[in-house]
Protein backbone atom coordinates (compact mmCIF):
# COMPACT_ATOMS: atom_id res chain seq x y z
CA UNK A 1 0.00 0.00 0.00
CA UNK A 2 1.32 3.62 -0.41
CA UNK A 3 1.55 6.03 2.02
CA UNK A 4 0.44 9.46 1.75
CA UNK A 5 1.98 12.21 -0.51
CA UNK A 6 4.05 14.87 0.76
CA UNK A 7 1.77 17.67 2.65
CA UNK A 8 3.60 20.70 0.40
CA UNK A 9 4.93 20.30 -2.67
CA UNK A 10 7.83 23.05 -3.61
CA UNK A 11 8.45 24.70 -5.97
CA UNK A 12 12.20 26.61 -5.79
CA UNK A 13 12.89 29.87 -7.87
CA UNK A 14 16.20 31.45 -7.13
CA UNK A 15 19.58 31.90 -9.23
CA UNK A 16 22.23 30.48 -6.98
CA UNK A 17 22.66 26.33 -7.79
CA UNK A 18 24.51 25.43 -4.91
CA UNK A 19 22.39 27.16 -2.51
CA UNK A 20 19.30 26.12 -4.59
CA UNK A 21 20.39 22.33 -4.20
CA UNK A 22 21.19 22.32 -1.07
CA UNK A 23 17.72 23.77 0.04
CA UNK A 24 16.28 21.05 -1.88
CA UNK A 25 18.08 18.32 -0.54
CA UNK A 26 16.94 19.71 3.23
CA UNK A 27 13.59 19.60 2.07
CA UNK A 28 13.31 16.50 0.70
CA UNK A 29 14.86 15.35 3.91
CA UNK A 30 11.34 15.55 5.16
CA UNK A 31 8.82 13.39 4.14
CA UNK A 32 6.04 16.41 4.36
CA UNK A 33 7.65 18.13 1.54
CA UNK A 34 8.53 17.68 -2.00
CA UNK A 35 10.63 19.86 -4.58
CA UNK A 36 8.76 19.05 -8.10
CA UNK A 37 10.59 21.95 -9.63
CA UNK A 38 13.49 24.46 -9.72
CA UNK A 39 14.54 27.84 -11.39
CA UNK A 40 17.02 30.13 -12.03
CA UNK A 41 15.07 33.16 -12.88
CA UNK A 42 11.45 34.67 -12.25
CA UNK A 43 10.46 34.06 -16.08
CA UNK A 44 11.28 30.28 -15.94
CA UNK A 45 9.93 29.97 -12.63
CA UNK A 46 6.19 31.53 -13.97
CA UNK A 47 6.29 29.09 -16.34
CA UNK A 48 7.16 26.04 -13.85
CA UNK A 49 4.35 27.20 -11.75
CA UNK A 50 1.77 27.18 -14.75
CA UNK A 51 2.81 23.05 -15.21
CA UNK A 52 3.44 22.21 -11.78
CA UNK A 53 0.73 23.92 -9.95
CA UNK A 54 2.82 23.51 -6.82
CA UNK A 55 1.29 24.13 -2.89
CA UNK A 56 4.22 26.33 -2.37
CA UNK A 57 6.74 28.90 -4.15
CA UNK A 58 10.15 29.76 -2.35
CA UNK A 59 11.24 33.34 -4.43
CA UNK A 60 14.42 34.68 -4.32
CA UNK A 61 13.90 38.66 -4.75
CA UNK A 62 17.50 39.21 -6.65
CA UNK A 63 17.71 36.98 -9.73
CA UNK A 64 18.21 37.73 -13.70
CA UNK A 65 16.14 38.13 -16.62
CA UNK A 66 12.88 38.52 -14.05
CA UNK A 67 13.46 39.31 -10.31
CA UNK A 68 11.21 38.16 -7.23
CA UNK A 69 9.39 41.75 -7.11
CA UNK A 70 8.17 41.38 -11.04
CA UNK A 71 7.69 37.51 -11.19
CA UNK A 72 5.57 37.80 -7.61
CA UNK A 73 2.57 39.31 -9.26
CA UNK A 74 3.01 36.63 -12.76
CA UNK A 75 2.92 33.70 -10.03
CA UNK A 76 0.00 34.71 -7.94
CA UNK A 77 -1.79 34.88 -11.56
CA UNK A 78 -0.61 31.28 -12.71
CA UNK A 79 -0.07 29.46 -9.20
CA UNK A 80 -3.01 31.57 -7.12
CA UNK A 81 -3.67 28.49 -4.46
CA UNK A 82 0.41 28.25 -3.88
CA UNK A 83 1.73 29.91 -1.01
CA UNK A 84 4.00 32.34 -1.85
CA UNK A 85 7.02 32.31 0.73
CA UNK A 86 10.15 35.31 -0.59
CA UNK A 87 13.95 34.29 0.06
CA UNK A 88 16.39 37.21 0.29
CA UNK A 89 20.17 37.90 1.85
CA UNK A 90 18.95 40.65 3.35
CA UNK A 91 17.73 40.98 7.24
CA UNK A 92 13.99 42.21 7.53
CA UNK A 93 14.30 44.09 3.82
CA UNK A 94 12.22 47.31 4.15
CA UNK A 95 9.78 45.86 1.01
CA UNK A 96 9.10 43.25 3.12
CA UNK A 97 5.88 44.20 4.16
CA UNK A 98 4.57 45.28 0.68
CA UNK A 99 5.63 41.78 -0.86
CA UNK A 100 3.01 40.33 1.86
CA UNK A 101 0.74 42.69 0.43
CA UNK A 102 1.19 41.83 -2.95
CA UNK A 103 0.78 37.86 -1.89
CA UNK A 104 3.50 36.37 -0.37
CA UNK A 105 2.88 34.54 3.22
CA UNK A 106 6.17 34.81 4.23
CA UNK A 107 10.04 36.24 4.56
CA UNK A 108 13.28 34.03 4.82
CA UNK A 109 16.35 35.39 5.07
CA UNK A 110 18.67 33.23 3.28
CA UNK A 111 21.70 33.04 6.12
CA UNK A 112 19.42 30.48 7.63
CA UNK A 113 21.21 26.70 7.54
CA UNK A 114 19.47 24.23 5.67
CA UNK A 115 17.77 22.38 8.62
CA UNK A 116 16.71 25.79 9.84
CA UNK A 117 15.26 26.67 6.65
CA UNK A 118 13.07 23.78 6.52
CA UNK A 119 11.55 24.60 9.78
CA UNK A 120 11.01 27.82 9.43
CA UNK A 121 9.45 27.04 5.57
CA UNK A 122 7.02 24.91 7.59
CA UNK A 123 6.44 27.32 10.03
CA UNK A 124 5.30 30.27 7.41
CA UNK A 125 3.60 27.68 5.68
CA UNK A 126 1.14 27.39 8.73
CA UNK A 127 2.80 24.10 9.87
CA UNK A 128 4.36 24.58 12.71
CA UNK A 129 2.65 21.64 14.21
CA UNK A 130 4.25 19.28 11.28
CA UNK A 131 7.46 19.89 13.57
CA UNK A 132 6.13 20.92 17.31
CA UNK A 133 2.86 19.52 18.08
CA UNK A 134 0.31 21.59 19.65
CA UNK A 135 0.62 21.69 23.33
CA UNK A 136 -2.28 23.84 24.33
CA UNK A 137 -4.46 26.25 22.58
CA UNK A 138 -7.31 28.26 23.07
CA UNK A 139 -9.36 30.77 21.23
CA UNK A 140 -12.38 33.46 21.61
CA UNK A 141 -14.29 35.83 19.12
CA UNK A 142 -14.48 39.27 20.66
CA UNK A 143 -17.38 41.94 19.66
CA UNK A 144 -16.52 44.53 17.25
CA UNK A 145 -15.83 47.27 19.72
CA UNK A 146 -12.99 49.37 20.63
CA UNK A 147 -13.27 47.28 24.00
CA UNK A 148 -12.22 44.49 22.58
CA UNK A 149 -8.32 45.08 22.58
CA UNK A 150 -8.28 45.45 26.61
CA UNK A 151 -10.67 41.83 26.42
CA UNK A 152 -7.95 40.52 23.79
CA UNK A 153 -4.98 41.35 26.17
CA UNK A 154 -7.36 39.52 29.21
CA UNK A 155 -7.46 36.46 27.16
CA UNK A 156 -4.20 36.11 26.16
CA UNK A 157 -3.09 36.93 29.77
CA UNK A 158 -5.52 34.31 31.34
CA UNK A 159 -3.64 31.48 28.38
CA UNK A 160 -0.54 32.27 29.77
CA UNK A 161 -1.28 32.23 33.39
CA UNK A 162 0.91 33.62 35.80
CA UNK A 163 4.02 34.22 34.18
CA UNK A 164 4.95 38.17 33.76
CA UNK A 165 7.95 39.47 32.29
CA UNK A 166 9.15 41.92 28.88
CA UNK A 167 8.14 38.81 26.50
CA UNK A 168 4.30 38.68 27.84
CA UNK A 169 4.07 42.39 27.37
CA UNK A 170 5.09 42.81 24.15
CA UNK A 171 2.92 39.72 22.92
CA UNK A 172 -0.21 41.95 25.11
CA UNK A 173 0.95 44.62 22.77
CA UNK A 174 0.72 43.02 19.30
CA UNK A 175 -2.37 41.53 20.29
CA UNK A 176 -4.28 44.34 21.11
CA UNK A 177 -2.85 46.29 18.32
CA UNK A 178 -4.32 43.97 15.65
CA UNK A 179 -7.20 43.29 17.45
CA UNK A 180 -7.83 47.00 17.22
CA UNK A 181 -6.76 47.08 13.23
CA UNK A 182 -9.37 44.68 12.78
CA UNK A 183 -12.40 46.40 14.56
CA UNK A 184 -11.17 49.91 13.45
CA UNK A 185 -10.37 48.93 9.78
CA UNK A 186 -11.51 45.67 8.83
CA UNK A 187 -14.72 46.54 10.79
CA UNK A 188 -14.82 42.82 12.25
CA UNK A 189 -15.23 40.62 15.34
CA UNK A 190 -12.14 39.36 15.40
CA UNK A 191 -11.11 36.41 16.40
CA UNK A 192 -7.75 35.30 18.34
CA UNK A 193 -6.30 31.89 18.71
CA UNK A 194 -3.25 31.36 21.03
CA UNK A 195 -1.29 28.02 21.05
CA UNK A 196 1.86 26.55 22.23
CA UNK A 197 3.84 25.03 20.06
CA UNK A 198 7.05 23.12 21.85
CA UNK A 199 9.18 25.99 22.34
CA UNK A 200 6.73 28.42 20.20
CA UNK A 201 4.04 30.75 20.96
CA UNK A 202 1.63 31.59 18.05
CA UNK A 203 -1.00 33.91 17.83
CA UNK A 204 -3.64 34.41 14.97
CA UNK A 205 -5.86 37.24 14.14
CA UNK A 206 -8.88 37.00 12.53
CA UNK A 207 -11.04 39.13 10.67
CA UNK A 208 -13.78 39.39 7.55
CA UNK A 209 -11.91 42.26 5.41
CA UNK A 210 -9.89 40.48 2.10
CA UNK A 211 -8.04 43.45 2.04
CA UNK A 212 -4.29 42.91 3.25
CA UNK A 213 -2.37 45.94 5.62
CA UNK A 214 1.19 47.28 5.39
CA UNK A 215 3.61 48.90 7.21
CA UNK A 216 2.81 52.78 7.87
CA UNK A 217 6.04 54.75 6.92
CA UNK A 218 7.07 57.33 9.46
CA UNK A 219 5.74 60.57 7.43
CA UNK A 220 3.05 58.54 6.25
CA UNK A 221 -0.12 60.74 7.32
CA UNK A 222 -2.72 57.55 6.63
CA UNK A 223 -4.38 55.98 9.14
CA UNK A 224 -3.72 52.38 10.11
CA UNK A 225 -0.52 50.30 10.09
CA UNK A 226 1.42 51.10 13.30
CA UNK A 227 -0.15 47.58 14.18
CA UNK A 228 1.64 45.43 11.64
CA UNK A 229 5.06 47.93 12.37
CA UNK A 230 4.78 46.70 16.07
CA UNK A 231 4.47 43.07 14.99
CA UNK A 232 7.68 43.60 12.35
CA UNK A 233 9.61 44.94 15.27
CA UNK A 234 8.38 42.54 18.05
CA UNK A 235 7.51 39.06 16.78
CA UNK A 236 10.64 36.48 15.99
CA UNK A 237 7.77 35.82 12.57
CA UNK A 238 5.12 36.77 11.17
CA UNK A 239 2.66 37.03 8.29
CA UNK A 240 -0.74 37.43 6.41
CA UNK A 241 -2.96 34.45 5.31
CA UNK A 242 -6.01 34.90 3.31
CA UNK A 243 -8.74 32.61 4.99
CA UNK A 244 -12.27 31.92 3.89
CA UNK A 245 -13.96 35.09 4.15
CA UNK A 246 -11.14 36.98 5.23
CA UNK A 247 -7.47 36.84 6.64
CA UNK A 248 -5.51 35.89 9.94
CA UNK A 249 -2.41 37.44 10.84
CA UNK A 250 -0.04 35.54 13.11
CA UNK A 251 3.37 35.91 14.61
CA UNK A 252 5.66 33.58 16.79
CA UNK A 253 7.38 34.71 19.72
CA UNK A 254 9.97 31.46 21.54
CA UNK A 255 8.77 30.63 24.70
CA UNK A 256 12.04 31.00 27.32
CA UNK A 257 10.16 28.10 28.52
CA UNK A 258 7.52 25.44 28.43
CA UNK A 259 3.91 26.42 29.72
CA UNK A 260 2.00 23.77 31.79
CA UNK A 261 -0.81 21.67 30.18
CA UNK A 262 -4.10 22.03 31.11
CA UNK A 263 -5.47 19.01 32.88
CA UNK A 264 -8.09 17.13 30.16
Amino acid sequence: MTGPGPRYRVLLVDDTVPLRSLFAQALEADSRLAVVGEAGDGARGVALALDLQPDAIVLDLAMPEMDGIEALPRLRAVAPHARIVVLSGFRRAPFAAGLLRGGAVGYLEKGLGPKEFRRELLAVLGALEAIEPVVTSARTVLPASPTSSGAARRFVSSFLGERTGPTWDDVHLMVSELVTNAVTHAHSSPQVIVQVHGTTLRVEVHDESMVLPGIRRADDAEPGGRGLKIVDRLASEWGIERRPGGKAIWFHVPLVDSLPVSEP
